[in-house]
């Protein structure tokens, strides 16, 4: 039994392993909203263990977000990233002693505009995206004169271009 079980604990590593780093980042924030979800749900249902057991995790993975931007990056983008992750380390254990889901669907609310500048910038370019198509801001960047792109742009579109992800 305990050898099937290590056996199996192995082959997840293996598993997780040859998964593109790119695409590990898009399923932790998955990951992450599914968990504020079912946290939610389990203060709904009065369940303090289901409320707990997803606090957990979500709170895993987003300490597991924030380890995987590189320390020596200090770029505009990698600070805000690893304040905002800081800001939701202090705020997501709270949650376990006053029930609020405000604070759930606040930092959900974050994560799903990661999510989704995650796949207009980084699944594209590394080629992962579902349809393989370039968002109209890429196409509308790459036309863009030289010094055109020198001007800072929207907190949206830095928030992760320079961000170095280390996995």
């Amino acid at each position: 039994m305990v050898v099937n079980h290590a056996l199996d604990a192995y082959r997840q590593v293996e598993k997780q392993a040859s998964i593109h780093p790119v695409k590990l980042i898009h399923m932790m924030y998955e990951r992450v909203l599914t968990h504020l979800e079912y946290a939610e749900a389990a203060i709904r249902e009065g369940s303090p263990r289901k409320r707990g057991e997803n606090l957990g995790r979500a709170i895993a993975l987003v300490t597991e977000l924030n380890a995987a931007i590189k320390p020596e990056d200090e770029s505009e983008a990698a600070e805000f990233l690893r304040g905002l992750y800081s800001a939701m380390l202090v705020e997501l254990p709270k949650v376990s002693i006053s029930n609020d889901p405000m604070v759930l669907r606040r930092a959900a609310g974050y994560i799903r505009e990661l999510k989704k500048i995650w796949e207009e910038t980084a699944l594209v370019e590394s080629g992962l995206a579902g349809g393989q198509q370039r968002p109209a801001a890429v196409a509308a960047d790459e036309a863009m004169p030289a010094e055109e792109k020198m001007k800072p742009g929207p907190a949206a579109s830095v928030a992760v271009s320079g961000v170095s992800v280390s996995i």
